[in-house]
């Protein structure tokens, strides 16, 4: 799955560089211990401001490493909300435009120039079932009735937030298959339940279902 394969990537990358500090750190302080092993002395054996280049220097390159990993834990965020997963389509006309409005506790998807509505109570599993066509542009606009949700498709790496008085548009391009959705952003006490299914048919399907009012063979 492809969050999961960005999840894995970042995740081994910061294990590694934590690793890494861990050993250098861990050898610094080893060093540190046998070569000031404890015994009388005079006086210390070195003073603090003579060590201002090294420190600086450690500063420099520990500053340049969290710089790194925030870099790379936004450049995967932007992945993984830009649904990189799948392809963008922006140079094409939609082949279906959808309106997904959320609202505490589900989703109601609906089809514009036609009078296809689908919805569910996100209860005891009735999840609606958001169909669209394989292969073609579908742009969504995204708006929530109520509170902050998140449009999320786990598998396919597509993730946009609905806010209630504003419109979050997306245009994308589905291969044929069927993933789950869910909520991914807080809401309330039935969260939890904020599933739905995309089901992604052969474009002539689509069309069949849509004819259908929504009660097609696509479901």
């Amino acid at each position: 799955m492809f969050y999961r394969e960005v999840f894995e990537r970042v995740f081994t990358l910061q294990l590694v560089i934590a690793a890494g500090v861990f050993v250098v750190v861990c050898g610094v302080l080893l060093v540190a211990l046998v070569r000031n092993r404890a015994r009388k002395r005079d006086h210390l054996p070195f003073a603090a401001s003579e060590n201002n280049p090294l420190e600086i220097g450690t500063a420099i390159v520990l500053s340049g490493v969290a710089a790194f990993l925030v870099w790379v834990s936004i450049q995967s965020n932007q992945e993984l909300g830009g649904g990189a997963g799948v392809a963008v389509a922006e140079d094409r006309p939609a082949a279906a435009q959808i309106d997904v409005e959320a609202f505490r506790w589900c989703w109601e998807f609906g089809y514009r120039d036609t009078p296809v509505e689908v919805t569910g109570s996100c209860d005891r599993g009735d999840r609606p079932v958001l169909v669209v066509p394989a292969g073609e542009p579908v742009e969504f606009a995204l708006r929530s009735r109520d509170v902050v949700h998140s449009f999320w498709v786990v598998d396919l790496g597509l993730k946009r937030d609905a806010y209630p008085d504003h419109v979050n548009a997306l245009t994308m391009v589905f291969p044929e298959g069927r993933w789950p959705g869910r909520c991914s952003e807080f809401c309330g006490t039935h969260h939890v339940d904020m599933e739905f299914v995309v089901q992604a048919v052969p474009p002539d399907q689509y069309q069949q279902w849509l004819v259908s009012g929504g009660t097609g063979p696509a479901v």
